[in-house]
This record gives C-alpha cells, sequence and structure tokens, in this order.
C-alpha cells in the first residue's frame, strides 16, 4: 500500500507541474509566437513604406458586426473631434483561393522554393503566363459561399472590387444578397493587387471582363487591353503600393457618399493597408494576414494632420 500511495503521490505531483507549466504558456502568459508576416512587416519598414508623413491621418478600430448592431472592440481615440473630415464604416475582403494560390501550395508541397520576384516560370508559379488574372479555384468558391451568411448582415450601401476576376467572382458570391438587392458593384484599379511582374496579377483584356461580369461598373477602370498598369519586368514596390492604397482611401472611398462599404481585394494590398496606410494601434488581429475569404470589419477615421492645416 506504501508502494502504491507513493506512486499516486507521484503522479499527482506530476500532473500538478504540467498544468502548471501549461498554465504559464497559456492566455497572457503566452510568449507571443513571431508568425511569417512579422518579416514581411518588418521589410515594409526598411522599403521606407511605414511612418511616412501624410495629410490625412487614417484610424481603424476593429468592430463587430451582427443583430444589426456595430459595436467597436476598442476605446476609441483621444484626438480632437475637429480634426475629423469622415468617419466610415468598411468591411474588407480578402478574396477566395486562386488557381495561383493553388499552384503556389502545390509547389511547396512537393518540396520547391522559389523567390517572388523569379523571372523563370519553371521556378516561380506566379510567373506562369497561364494563370494571368488568375480565377477562384473550387475550394475558393466554396471559401467565398461561406462567408455570405457573415455578409448579408452587412449593410454596405456599395461594393468596391478590384477589377481582377478572382476578386469581382468572390463579391458576387459572398454579397450575393446585396447584389440582388440593386446595391451597386463598382470596380477600382486602387484596390488591386500588386502591379507588374506576376502574371496572376496582370488583368485580361478589360473588354472580356465587362463581358464576364456585365453588372459591374467598370467606369473607373482605365487598364485597358493590354493592362498598362501592369510591368512585365518589376514587381511594384512598397512605398508604390502604399502610396496607391493611401490614394484609394483619402483619393476615392472617404469621398463616396455612403457611410458603410465593402471592398473585396487581396491579401498582399490588404497588408500593407493596415500596416503601412492605416494606424491599427497595434491590433495583431486587424495587422494580421488576411485568410482566403476572411472579411475584418472597421470604423475608420479620417483625420486631418498638422501639416494639413498649415
Amino acid at each position: 500500500m506504501t508502494i502504491i500511495r507513493s506512486h499516486l503521490i507521484f503522479i499527482t505531483t506530476i500532473v500538478a507541474i504540467i498544468r502548471m507549466n501549461v498554465s504559464a504558456f497559456s492566455g497572457n502568459n503566452a510568449p507571443k509566437k513571431k508568425m511569417w508576416w512579422h518579416e514581411y512587416k518588418e521589410n515594409l519598414r526598411k522599403e521606407g513604406a511605414m511612418d511616412v508623413p501624410r495629410s490625412i491621418k487614417i484610424k481603424a478600430e476593429r468592430i463587430k458586426t451582427g443583430n444589426d448592431s456595430i459595436t467597436t472592440t476598442s476605446q476609441g481615440y483621444d484626438d480632437d473631434n475637429d480634426d475629423i473630415i469622415e468617419t466610415q464604416i468598411v468591411h474588407f475582403q480578402r478574396h477566395g483561393q486562386g488557381y495561383h494560390n493553388l499552384l503556389s501550395d502545390y509547389t511547396r508541397e512537393l518540396g520547391g522554393t522559389f523567390g517572388i520576384d523569379d523571372t523563370d516560370p519553371a521556378v516561380n508559379p506566379f510567373v506562369k503566363p497561364e494563370i494571368q488574372d488568375s480565377p477562384l479555384t473550387q475550394k475558393g468558391r466554396h471559401e467565398a459561399t461561406l462567408q455570405r451568411s457573415k455578409a448579408s448582415a452587412l449593410k454596405p450601401g456599395v461594393v468596391v472590387v478590384s477589377p481582377l476576376h478572382r476578386a469581382i467572382q468572390t463579391a458576387l458570391i459572398s454579397f450575393r444578397d446585396q447584389y440582388n438587392d440593386g446595391i451597386p458593384f463598382v470596380a477600382h484599379e486602387g484596390c488591386r493587387e500588386q502591379l507588374g511582374l506576376l502574371m496572376c496579377n496582370k488583368a485580361l483584356p478589360l473588354s472580356q471582363t465587362k463581358i464576364d461580369f456585365p453588372k459591374i461598373d467598370f467606369d473607373l477602370v482605365t487598364h485597358g487591353e493590354e493592362d498598362h498598369l501592369w510591368n512585365p519586368y518589376k514587381r511594384e514596390g512598397p512605398v508604390d503600393e502604399a502610396n496607391r492604397a493611401y490614394e484609394f482611401m483619402t483619393g476615392f472611398l472617404m469621398e463616396r457618399p455612403e457611410k458603410e462599404i465593402s471592398v473585396v481585394c487581396h491579401s498582399a494590398w490588404l497588408f500593407s493597408l493596415c500596416n503601412a496606410v492605416m494606424d491599427c494601434d497595434g491590433d495583431e488581429e486587424l495587422e494580421s494576414w488576411f485568410d482566403t475569404g476572411e472579411i475584418r470589419s472597421m470604423k475608420i477615421t479620417y483625420r486631418a494632420t498638422a501639416a494639413a492645416k498649415l
């Protein structure tokens, strides 16, 4: 009995130690794991895309939606309200899985490695000519469908889409209820994915896209038949991408009359927006990389900076 009791005491002690260790490394005490996108963010800073002085400061707060109500998850900001130019609710969505994402996943699963700027299509799946303006895979369509119930509870007055096919397809699936209700769908070049080099981001001829999506408003799209915005030799740099995102937000979105807007676009562009253009107050649920099909709702506040008042 003494031996059995000793074993029980030993086991109980070990279990207690394990529980203590689990507790110590869970919740608020857990060390934060450095995700791969932290390195991407560091590169944005290294390239000079972050902390750029601008005449309008854009702040973003994560919000919860549902039951016909919108609730912010932060305590807000203490800035002078007189500086506010505009506030909007914006629902950002990344497109569902495209064929370029699928090829990239397969390449890595088979042990292949590649640099994003490698120009050899035998090595880099993103520069293969076969995936120009890459559309959604069946998985991507399913991801967009899964978001429809969430999207149906939102009340955007307009749905803004990147003119690339995978973004338009995602918007038409996820925001189908708004489409059926006659909410306008407007394409804009400002929220396209990184311009240049990557064939998946080269737009198909505009005339073809208009035929494929006849109910989308393409009046603001300027890339034409050959996509003159796309550089075949060089990928758009972080500073240029951030500047384009800033111009989209302040020169287009801020000027829209709608107080609630949906924007369906792309992951690298969204990451640049949430890390190099908008102040997300360190909220990693906003700053992290979007999953395919994911929707994030934000309260956007545009404020004039001191430089703008001079």
